[in-house]
């Protein structure tokens, strides 16, 4: 398979995205488990691939409104590099060598988790994208599943209040990404058949919605440190100071910077996030 080809399936597979949900699973299995452990390797790796093939699978479903839009156009599919009948192998591999993983390496209250995942994100979530601007609600529950499915794996209660407060944060945090991408490429997203909500709201409107979202994160993960989630003083002070300079920065870029950068918001939000799980795995690791 020449180079290009594992670029391909980079992208297919939405490699970056896919880690971030397996790196959030993990998270859970160190805050459930209170240490590393050899076990959960194969639990991270058959939630890489689930998300890696739910990812494919996806962008095969999606890629004749993805060639309507500049954004999208060059992806794999609808650029013609990759197939849709190849991308669908792709995905079926990678959802198949995911589940059968988690069947035979985790527990059924994982596996189980992970087809209800699938079914919500490419089943549920993908119909709603076509129907309304606020799919994006329900869909952040797909962000959600791979935390209780990194807890449930490690034998634990997935009703545990660390667990569901890691799984609120998670969600809280997925919708300012979201409607960013609303700000910036919403007429991509009408034109190719989208409901958006550029059409309901002006974009200071969305702005201030993006903001709100943003400080409800914020808060959301100040919270580990007041419930003592975070444990030690120095990172709980720390997860602090993060939120109030991004809270500044992302202030400052939304209402005030001409122009507005959005590469720099989209790489400050996802540094945010990975550094309260780093966050909570290192104080899991000193404080036991």
């Amino acid at each position: 398979m020449h180079t290009s080809s594992f670029k391909d399936i980079y992208t297919l597979t939405r490699f970056p995205v896919s880690l971030a949900v397996t790196f959030s699973a993990f998270t859970a299995m160190v805050l459930a488990k209170g240490e590393l452990s050899l076990s959960m390797l194969w639990p991270v790796a058959g939630i890489f691939l689930l998300a890696s093939g739910a990812s494919a699978y996806n962008q095969y479903q999606e890629w004749p409104y993805d060639e309507k839009m500049q954004r999208t156009r060059r992806r794999p599919i609808p650029s013609r590099r990759i197939s849709p009948a190849e991308g669908v192998r792709i995905a079926l591999i990678g959802i198949a060598g995911g589940l059968m993983i988690l069947m035979y390496h985790a527990n059924w209250i994982c596996f189980l988790l992970g087809i209800v995942n699938l079914i919500w994100y490419n089943g549920i979530y993908t119909w709603l994208k076509r129907k309304t601007a606020f799919a994006v609600v329900p869909g952040a529950l797909t962000g959600v599943i791979p935390i209780l499915m990194g807890w449930t794996a490690m034998e634990g209660d997935m009703l545990n209040p660390n667990a569901l407060f890691l799984a609120f944060f998670i969600f809280i945090w997925q919708m300012p990404h979201f409607w960013m991408l609303t700000l910036k490429y919403g007429h991509e997203y009408r034109n190719a058949g989208f409901p958006v909500l550029n059409d309901l709201f002006s974009d200071i409107w969305i702005k201030t919605i993006v903001m709100i979202w943003m400080i409800a994160s914020s808060g959301a993960s100040i919270l580990f440190v007041f419930f003592r989630i975070i444990q030690h003083p120095v990172i709980g002070y720390t997860v602090i100071t993060i939120n109030i300079l991004l809270l500044l920065f992302m202030a400052y870029q939304l209402f005030l910077a001409s122009p507005m950068r959005f590469r720099l918001i989209f790489i400050a939000a996802n540094l945010f996030m990975m550094i309260v799980l780093l966050s909570l795995i290192a104080d899991k690791m000193i404080t036991g």
